[in-house]
């Protein structure tokens, strides 16, 4: 019930709500597109990596002066506006003050493992609940859930664009690929001086001559892989 929610949000002291949708991964393609406050533009492509990586201030005749379009695809750009948030973003009083929809973190991964999760988030303002303001707010708000059915439904992309999106993701994510090979590395070369340290305590358990002929032997290991090393570089 709208009236009841604006009710219990506005008697909290409530002055916005915020909602987010997890989206169902193998309905839509990866993209970021958002609509934001246009004096908070500047604050989100510094601050959320999603959109600062991907996504830049697109200009558009038929939105508000007071938003700023955020997108990384004029192809998403049109079919997202096209679901009819171009109305809403036109109307400088809309409730609806900002949408993301982005399949990357907002925060920077510090691990090449991070999981990527389609999201659709919103915040809505919150008015005095008068009949009006209750009628506008719970068309704002169903427009949110409608929003999230038409991405998964209605949207599709150019097989170009698909692949231009691809691209951005394996360009941006090439930093994650060499922490994960170097992760891989610094866990063999721990694997091994562990398996050394042990094999060198069984050699100080060992007679002299039983030294002398492991040490030999050693010393070939060592020849023959410094010749395989050299092999590999030319």
């Amino acid at each position: 019930d709208p009236l009841a929610l604006l009710n219990d949000l506005v008697s909290n002291n409530q002055e916005k709500l915020e909602v987010e949708v997890v989206l169902n991964d193998d309905e839509i393609k990866g993209f970021v597109f958002a609509f934001v406050p246009r004096k908070r533009a500047k604050a989100v492509l510094r601050d959320r990596y999603d959109i600062s990586t991907f996504a830049k201030i697109v200009n558009n005749d038929t939105v508000s002066s007071k938003v700023a379009l955020l997108s990384e695809s004029a192809d998403v750009t049109t079919q997202i506006l096209d679901s009819g948030l171009d109305a809403i973003l036109a109307d400088e009083d809309a409730l609806l003050e900002e949408i993301v929809i982005t399949d990357v973190p907002a925060e920077k991964p510090e691990s090449h493992d991070f999981k990527r999760q389609k999201k659709l988030s919103a915040v809505l303002r919150l008015p005095e609940p008068t009949e009006a303001n209750v009628a506008k707010f719970k068309q704002a708000f169903e427009f949110v859930f409608y929003l999230v059915d038409y991405v998964a439904e209605s949207i599709s992309l150019r097989p170009e664009t698909t692949r231009k999106l691809g691209k951005a993701r394996d360009d941006a994510f090439k930093e994650f690929a060499r922490m994960a090979e170097q992760e891989k590395q610094d866990a063999l070369a721990k694997a091994l001086a562990e398996k050394r340290r042990i094999e060198l305590e069984e050699v100080d358990k060992m007679s002299p001559e039983q030294r002398r002929k492991w040490e030999e032997k050693d010393r070939k290991k060592q020849i023959k892989k410094e010749q395989s090393k050299r092999i590999r570089r030319v």
